[in-house]
């Protein structure tokens, strides 16, 4: 539980910070553009559809690759850790797809003011599903190369269908190559899909993580 506590506290404001942070930008670059032509995207949506993926993606291997060490060096089991990460990885994944949720709310009023149009988006549960496995994801890959090193490569066909899965329900976040249909093959159940792939990243970490040497490392 303390684990859980830190983890959650640091990274969910450190993380929060840098949304707050690139919004504003979001926003400032908007500004600059209608300058010199008509705005009709979703600055916001391009950052939370395809930029915070890979930032979540990140810090799943974060927790893993750099935190755990730390962890088992001050005496926490493995598994001890690998319940608070997974625990951290929903918190952080709701706090996220919350904050996208809000900049929306925010981006729309201006883009109101401003007679601007933007391009649709996804729901908030939408934003958490993939939030939450792209998280998820990182952590599996990082603990496939921390304990097997280059043969860690594997997890990476593994891990893309599980990420993939989650873009179906959210506009703007591209298509996967020579399945462009791929909303309508899941039809309504995509959200059931997003679960289970994250269930199958959580399982694949703790199978691979929860006994596995680790060596803390030191700038």
């Amino acid at each position: 539980m303390k684990i859980f506590r830190r983890m959650t506290a640091s990274l969910t404001l450190f993380c929060a910070m840098i949304a707050a942070g690139v919004f504003a930008f979001v926003l400032v670059v908007t500004f600059v553009v209608s300058a010199f032509r008509g705005v009709e995207i979703s600055g916001w949506n391009v950052v939370t559809s395809q930029v915070a993926r890979w930032f979540l993606f990140w810090i799943g291997i974060y927790v893993i690759h750099n935190l755990l060490p730390v962890a088992v060096a001050h005496g926490r089991t493995r598994r001890e850790f690998l319940a608070a990460a997974s625990g951290f990885s929903v918190v952080l994944a709701f706090v996220m797809a919350l904050i996208g949720w809000l900049g929306f709310v925010v981006e729309g009023g201006i883009y109101s003011l401003m007679d601007w149009k933007a391009d649709e988006h996804g729901s908030p549960l939408a934003y958490f599903l993939m939030f939450l496995v792209w998280c998820a994801v990182g952590m599996f890959c990082a603990a496939a190369f921390d304990r097997f090193g280059a043969g860690g490569i594997f997890s990476i066909p593994i891990g893309l269908p599980l990420v993939a899965v989650t873009t179906t329900g959210i506009p703007g976040s591209g298509k996967l190559p020579f399945i462009p249909n791929l909303p309508v093959l899941f039809g309504s159940g995509w959200h059931l899909v997003s679960v289970v792939a994250f269930l199958v990243a959580l399982a694949g970490t703790w199978a691979i993580a929860r006994d596995m040497p680790v060596r803390l490392r030191t700038t």
